[in-house]
Formats: structure tokens, sequence, C-alpha cells
């Protein structure tokens, strides 16, 4: 329900959810919104299909669920794993499109003209941005930022050994054939007059991958989420373990804003009400490790701008809508009481 019974905005949010440590075939789905309503739409199971990925070593996600969401005319875009899914605006299939270089797919942005858009993806287990022509899946441009030169020498990073030339896409599903000092965590880019912006949160950084240099540098990204840059060049990112919407001046490299959700009325009865559903669900092993890894309450992921409000999502499945100026909490939507139920591809039309 609402925050607030009087108030409304009419717009349909598309949103996707990642269960963790659920079975990949149950592991997340893409829902439509109705936001002044309060109801679904529609609900569409996202698994990965082509190739099928029926396992999965990690709990935490992985190949599970809905990732980067946009919406492009009549099409609305979800990534999962390996592949980006095209339904109408009723969530109806309409065709898929994958490549050999996509694997871990996070964040996407759309970028060139209306008649003849493009797609950027995060190839996030590659630590890699790959851009594709929407109308015929063909590869148009490429970053590899771990052998860029400039990168290396900044961030201390070395190449990740990947064949190019193979099918990658289910090769890198153990964390341990490519997780290491070197990995950028490369999840979310932004195309922003005409050059690409990337976050690569495991080193705390924005880079500017047209110039191979750092735009914005704080420890307090270390595990963020998503990237928005509007004009006059303010960023936005999701500080995923603090469940803050960090903002930023592009032009300086310095946080202008910081917006707490956790301070905003009602979240705190919200996370009591998620650990006494895990507590009675989990037992004891609710104070384990794995618990804390698979059902972290107020997971801040998910993040779309509409006019004058931020909607941003976090776990247990949960969509607020802030409104910029005040970074007062507007309205919310609570999907769900499951803190392994997270938000992660967010938007707003």
């Amino acid at each position: 329900m609402g925050a607030f019974e009087s108030w409304e905005l009419r717009v349909d949010i598309y949103f996707g959810t990642i269960v963790r440590a659920a079975r990949v075939s149950e592991g997340g789905s893409l829902f439509k919104l109705n936001w002044d309503k309060k109801t679904i739409a529609r609900e569409v199971p996202i698994i990965p299909a082509e190739p099928a990925l029926d396992h999965d070593p990690n709990a935490r996600g992985n190949v599970r669920g809905c990732r980067g969401i946009r919406v492009v005319g009549d099409n609305v875009i979800a990534a999962d794993y390996h592949t980006l899914n095209f339904f109408d605006r009723e969530l109806n299939l309409k065709r898929r499109m994958s490549h050999y270089l996509m694997a871990g797919l996070h964040e996407i942005d759309i970028a060139g003209p209306p008649d003849d858009p493009s797609v950027w993806v995060t190839s996030t287990t590659l630590d890699a941005v790959l851009k594709y022509r929407l109308e015929d899946g063909s590869k148009e441009t490429e970053f590899w930022p771990r052998e860029t030169r400039e990168f290396q020498e900044i961030l201390d990073v070395e190449p990740l050994p990947v064949d190019k030339s193979i099918d990658n896409r289910a090769t890198f599903l153990d964390n341990a054939s490519f997780r290491g000092p070197s990995h950028l965590h490369l999840n979310a880019v932004c195309e922003f007059r005409g050059e690409v912006y990337a976050l690569f949160h495991s080193k705390c950084v924005v880079a500017n991958l047209s110039r191979g240099t750092i735009a914005i540098q704080d420890e307090k990204l270390k595990h963020a989420h998503n990237l928005i840059i509007e004009e006059p060049g303010v960023v936005y990112i999701n500080d995923t373990h603090r469940t803050v919407v960090r903002v930023y001046d592009l032009a300086s490299g310095q946080q202008i804003r910081a917006i707490d959700i956790k301070k905003m009325r009602g979240i705190k009865q919200l996370v009591f009400r998620s650990a006494v559903r895990a507590l009675r669900e989990m037992g004891v092993s609710f104070f384990g490790s794995h618990r804390k890894a698979t059902a972290r309450p107020l997971y801040l992921r998910g993040l779309a701008l509409h006019g004058d409000f931020i909607f941003a999502g976090f776990s247990p499945a949960t969509i607020v809508c802030i409104e910029k100026e005040s970074g007062k909490l507007v309205d919310y939507y609570f999907h769900s009481d499951d803190a392994r139920v997270c938000i992660h591809g967010l938007t707003v039309v």
C-alpha cells in the first residue's frame, strides 16, 4: 500500500526481482506495477533459457531473476543473466536477444537516435561494457577497462583471461574462476553527453570509459549499484549496504547529497516484520552467515528518475518514491516481507 492515501502519481513501474537461494526456475520475475493504485498488472517469471542454466553455485543471485530494465517505444527490455528479453508494455514476450559475450548482465542503458536505438549492457562477469543495435543484435562497440593501460595504472588491475571468440555465457559460473583483486564488478553503465561512464563498485569509482579517467572516487561506493546521470551533470548512485541514495556533481566528483532511506518513517517497522518472518521460517539458522548472505534487509538496488522524483528499490522487495528537492519520502509500494526477495531492475514510464 502507499504511504499517503491522498497522494497520487499516475505512472507505470516495471521492476524485476531476484529471489536469493531459490531454485533458478523460481529465481525472480518481471512485474508491471500500476503505481497510483499499487496493484500488479502482470507478472512474468524470468528464467535464463538460451542456453538454459539450471544450476548455480552462488546462492546470492548470479543467474537468478530480472536485472536491468528499460522501455524503448513499445518495448520493455528486461535483462536476465545472459539475455535481453523484449516484451510489449503488457509484458507479452516478443523476442530475445543474446550474445556469447553477455555474461552476468546487470544494468543496461539506451543510446542512439530514436529511429535506430542501441543498448549498452554491463557484462559484469567479464568486466566489460558492450553496445548492440536493438534492431538486429549486432555488436557495435565494446570497452574492456581491465585491458586499458590507464585503468591498469590507476586501479592496479590486470586483464581477465577470457577467450572472446567462444561462448562465455556459462563459462564463469564458479565465482573462483573470475573473482579476485582485479575484478571491477562493473555493474552499471550510463551514456551522458556522448561519453560512456561505468560503475566499478569493487574499486569504489565511476569511470569515464571514453577518456580512460576516473570521474568519481568514494569509498562509500563499495558494493554500490545503479548509475544515472542527468543534466546539468548530476549523478545518482545507490549505496547498497548503507541504504543511501548518493548524489554527486560530475564535474567535481564530489558528493552533494546523501538521502538515507533507513531514517525514513515506516522503514524500521518493515525491517522488524522481515526479521520476524525470517526467524520464524529459519529458526536458529537465522543467526548464521548463510542468512546474512541471502536474506539481508535494506539491500538497496534498483533506481529510476521521473520528473521531480526518485524511485529506489530494496529488500524485502519494496519501492520508495522520494522527492528530489526535499529528499523526503513521498510514497512507497510494499511487495514482500521476505528479505530474500530483492528488487533489481527498475524503470518508470
